[in-house]
């Protein structure tokens, strides 16, 4: 079985060539728990998600909302079932034009190779920003 870093590692190739349904698939729970930070009126993406149809739905509009330019982890720290990735990102709002830059930091819980819940820390007032 491989180690919960490289099933995380995994996900983000999923998601950086745009197969999402492999993503889902593969890496997420039926029950797993996924929140992003943000005020929902100016963020679509922002909220928390439960189970594999809501979190599609998330990327559904991250991907109508943003085109990235890089999305990547640039390490990774994992103890017990949890891992922390710590990336950055470029990219455009589609809605604006308006170019990002931003740091964050993500957390996984696994349970058997499968992530149970996710939470992304990020500088939400620089996406309102662009969204803008």
């Amino acid at each position: 079985m491989a180690s919960n870093t490289e099933a995380a590692k995994k996900g983000y190739e999923f998601f950086q060539r745009g197969d999402i349904p492999a993503l889902l698939k593969e890496l997420i729970d039926e029950n797993c728990t996924w929140m992003i930070p943000g005020p929902k009126d100016k963020l679509p993406w922002a909220g928390t998600f439960k189970g594999k149809q809501e979190i599609g739905n998330f990327f559904a509009q991250v991907g109508e909302n943003w085109e990235f330019s890089e999305f990547e982890p640039r390490e990774m720290i994992e103890q017990g079932d949890t891992v922390v990735a710590l990336g950055r990102l470029t990219g455009r709002a589609r809605k604006t034009g308006k170019s990002i830059e931003n740091e964050w930091a993500h957390v996984f819980k696994f349970r058997q190779g499968k992530v149970v819940f996710f939470q992304e820390y990020v500088d939400t007032a620089a996406d309102v920003l662009a969204m803008s």
